[in-house]
């Protein structure tokens, strides 16, 4: 089996297992956006599926996003991306800045720095919580972050891939920040054989 049929078939132990290990690191992450702005979040990701490509914008919204991009090595070489609406990451900020929701009417500098840094936890804590469970090394880049409609920024990840498979790991993500609820997206487009090593070993702790 090739590896885009090898990813695009994933039976539900492995995805059971991946899912498990993402909840972990997302309750990592909202432990660390709660002391970094100082209320209460909580974090979980009640589903994953193995998406095309080319239907990402149809799956997360084809409106402008805002992109947090975080390149991923070691033992997993891979791309990770966070995804929100604009409208919603200016929301974050404003719970963060403690002030009424619309008052950010757009993302200057010290927003995108915010929300760059949220992108930046929970990529971080999804990694970590692979890393840790797994036994592994991953490292990371440092944050990038794009406004901008999702195909013009994937262009790198697809280059690098796009060659052996055309299809992603697209997590979704529900975030609870000071009681108020937020559905965004996390995806990963994974370099092909750390994939099927990470699935290898996720199925031997089984």
């Amino acid at each position: 089996m090739d590896y885009e049929e090898y990813l695009k078939n994933l039976g539900e132990l492995e995805k059971s297992a991946l899912l498990e290990t993402f909840n972990i690191g997302a309750s990592h992450a909202a432990d660390a956006l709660s002391r970094m702005i100082n209320k209460p979040v909580s974090i979980n990701v009640p589903n994953m599926k193995i998406s095309a490509i080319k239907h990402l914008p149809a799956e997360v919204g084809e409106d402008i996003k805002v992109i947090v991009y975080v390149g991923l090595g070691g033992d997993f070489n891979s791309h990770a991306f966070f995804v929100t609406d604009l409208q919603d990451a200016m929301k974050v900020y404003d719970i963060m800045l403690g002030q009424e929701i619309g008052s950010t009417k757009d993302m200057d500098e010290m927003a995108k720095s915010a929300i760059t840094e949220i992108g930046n936890i929970l990529i971080s804590a999804f990694a970590n919580a692979l890393s840790q469970f797994l036994g592994i090394v991953i490292e990371q880049t440092p944050p990038q972050l794009a406004i901008e409609f999702l195909p013009a920024v994937l262009d790198l990840a697809i280059a690098d891939v796009a060659q052996y498979c055309d299809y992603v790991i697209l997590i979704g993500t529900s975030i609870s920040v000071d009681e108020i609820e937020f559905h965004e997206n996390f995806f990963i487009v994974p370099h092909v054989e750390d994939m099927k090593k990470i699935i290898n070993k996720l199925m031997e702790g089984l």
